[in-house]
């Protein structure tokens, strides 16, 4: 594509019922959409819908008209309301015709089945639109399908995403238009998203060709860099400048999760690390056994909810508990210890609060969770009053618990 053309177009249609009334997330209409940025398409629109022949058709057939490329997840199976194939087939008015190398393949997965009718609806996969591209599966039954339409290109993938991602690539790879420059996504801890975003903004004035989005969730900020017309090194610049803007709260600049930082940063210093969780009920060592690698410098950790087992496994004294109680600095820093001694970690994290939404009073309100860090050498605590119900203050203490961690192990100057 000669620079300074449009930038073609995409739709992603993603197809169940199930998504429409929100029984089931869609995963598909994000990894579709991010894969066909990537292969220089902008994404106009997702839109979920249900498996419906005549909505779909109409969906279709508007978004071909509008769209150099439409990509629709979904419907592509044996059962009753799969009819992704012949909504497309009324949209662009094709009929369908049997792919025999397909049918074959379906003849003796459909030999297996008991009931009357399953055979037929096995072998209705085989199906596609005339002169369509037939994509074989490389798991599942449903080929995908690429369809010439009179704009550009229509692609029909199954909506299992262990069927759909290798198809994905595969037609994709045929009809790039132009090799993108990748997002630069720059993560940020405990600022709040206009913050960021006014500091982004200002730090790239200089920078012509980068545009930004920011996404916020909680306690963090990605600040999203999109180069138009740029190299990789020019928004590689640009991206420098905004984090140096963000700091102290940027904690990458490569897309990295606030755990993969943490653990990177404990197996560049050979730092093992434990935990003590209480109120988090074990969060913080999910986020960071998500992290591939964690093993080399993750100890372990103990979730210890009732006093019981803050006396016994993390030999919080019943003086402490009398007279201060589990949500007190007394407590955590005695849990934090107690955790590296039990764990043989370098560094212990502990975390005891109230998520709610009972359990508070005047003095320890609901949302009060109180951190420690404990190094061999000292034991530092603080304490956080976090927003939200139990589910969002849970959250908020792991993300801060991650960020303590973070800075604990972070390179020396």
């Amino acid at each position: 594509m000669t620079a300074g053309a449009p930038v073609p177009t995409a739709a992603v249609l993603v197809v169940g019922t199930e998504l429409v009334y929100g029984l089931r997330p869609d995963t598909n209409g994000p990894d579709v959409a991010r894969s066909v940025a990537a292969a220089g398409y902008t994404p106009s629109v997702i839109a979920a819908l249900p498996d419906d022949r005549s909505v779909i058709a109409a969906h279709v057939r508007d978004a071909t008209s509008a769209h150099d490329l439409v990509v629709v997840t979904g419907g592509l199976g044996p059962t009753h309301d799969d009819v992704t194939r012949e909504a497309a087939a009324d949209a662009l008015g094709l009929p369908l015709r049997v792919e025999h190398d397909v049918a074959s393949t379906l003849e003796g997965i459909a030999e297996g089945h008991r009931e009357p009718g399953a055979a037929s609806q096995v072998l209705r996969q085989a199906c596609v639109l005339e002169g369509a591209r037939v994509l074989t599966p490389s798991t599942g039954t449903a080929p995908g399908q690429v369809v010439p339409t009179a704009r550009g290109h229509l692609v029909l993938l199954p909506g299992p995403p262990g069927e759909m991602r290798p198809m994905l690539a595969e037609s994709l790879a045929a009809l790039v238009r132009r090799e993108q420059v990748p997002p630069r996504v720059i993560g940020c801890v405990d600022i709040r998203e206009s913050d960021a975003q006014l500091r982004a903004e200002r730090a790239l004035e200089g920078h012509r060709g980068v545009s930004l989005t920011v996404l916020g969730r909680p306690s963090l900020v990605d600040v999203v860099l999109i180069a138009h017309d740029l190299d990789t090194a020019a928004l590689a610049a640009a991206a420098d400048e905004v984090a140096s803007a963000l700091a102290p709260h940027c904690y990458a600049t490569d897309g990295a999760s606030l755990a993969e930082v943490v653990v990177g940063g404990a197996a560049a210093r050979g730092i093992t690390l434990g935990l003590a969780e209480s109120c988090t009920g074990g969060l913080v060592a999910a986020a960071l056994t998500d992290v591939p690698g964690s093993s080399a410098t993750f100890r372990g950790a103990i979730v210890a909810y009732a006093d019981e087992i803050k006396r016994s496994a993390l030999r919080v004294s019943h003086d402490v508990l009398a007279a201060h109680g589990a949500v007190s600095e007394a407590c955590v820093r005695e849990m934090a210890t107690g955790a590296r001694e039990m764990l043989g970690a370098d560094v212990a994290m502990a975390i005891t609060g109230i998520a709610g939404p009972g359990g508070g009073g005047p003095d320890k309100p609901v949302g009060l969770v109180w951190f420690a860090v404990a190094d061999g050498s000292s034991v530092s605590a603080g304490s956080r009053a976090f927003d939200g119900d139990r589910s969002l203050v849970r959250e908020r203490a792991t993300v801060h618990a991650l960020d303590l961690l973070r800075l604990t192990v972070a390179p020396r100057a």
